[in-house]
C-alpha cells in the first residue's frame, strides 16, 4: 500500500513527480542516472546538493537520506539497468520530495521486477541495500506503472 504522503507517485502517468506529490518546485528535485562508473558520485552529489539547497543541516539525517537514495539507485543499476539493452530506457530517475518532516526518495527504473530483500548477514559484502533502506526509513514500497516501469520509494524522516 502506498502511504498518503506518497500519493500516486509510483503509478502516476504524470511527467512531473512534484506535481503528482502535491509539492512545489522548491520541495522537489529529480535527476537521471545510468549504469556507469560515475553513477555513485553523481547520485550522492545530486542528493547532497539538493539537501543543501533545502537548507537541511548536515547533522540532521543527511547521511541517512543519501544512503537510502544511493541504495535505491544501486539496486536499480544492479537489477534493472544492467539487464536491459543500452537504449534510452537504460536510464533511471531519482526523485527527491520534501514534505511533512520527511524526504521521500523515489527511483524509477525500466524493470517491472519487484525488489527483493535478502536475508542480511553482517559479513556479506552485498545484499545490504534494502536492509539499510528499512533501517533508515519509516516506510518504503514499490509499484509498477502501466508502462512497465517500476518505482521504489522510501520515506526518510527529516527533523
Amino acid at each position: 500500500m502506498i502511504p498518503l504522503e506518497i500519493g500516486n507517485l509510483a503509478v502516476s502517468q504524470s511527467a512531473d513527480w512534484g506535481l503528482a506529490l502535491g509539492v512545489s518546485t522548491a520541495g522537489f528535485a529529480a535527476s537521471t542516472f545510468a549504469d556507469n562508473l560515475d553513477a555513485r558520485s553523481q547520485v550522492r552529489e545530486f542528493v547532497y546538493a539538493t539537501l543543501s539547497e533545502w537548507d537541511v543541516n548536515r547533522d540532521l539525517g543527511v547521511d541517512e537520506i543519501v544512503a537510502v537514495a544511493w541504495e535505491l539507485a544501486a539496486n536499480a543499476i544492479q537489477h534493472a539497468l544492467r539487464t536491459t539493452d543500452h537504449s534510452a530506457r537504460s536510464k533511471a530517475w531519482l526523485g527527491l520530495a520534501r514534505k511533512d518532516g520527511a524526504v521521500v526518495c523515489a527511483v524509477t527504473d525500466p524493470s517491472a521486477s519487484p525488489p527483493y530483500r535478502q536475508p542480511y548477514n553482517l559479513l556479506d559484502e552485498t545484499g545490504r541495500g534494502l536492509f539499510l533502506v528499512t533501517r533508515f526509513s519509516t516506510a518504503w514500497g514499490w509499484s509498477v506503472s502501466r508502462t512497465g516501469t517500476k518505482t521504489v520509494w522510501a520515506r526518510v524522516p527529516w527533523p
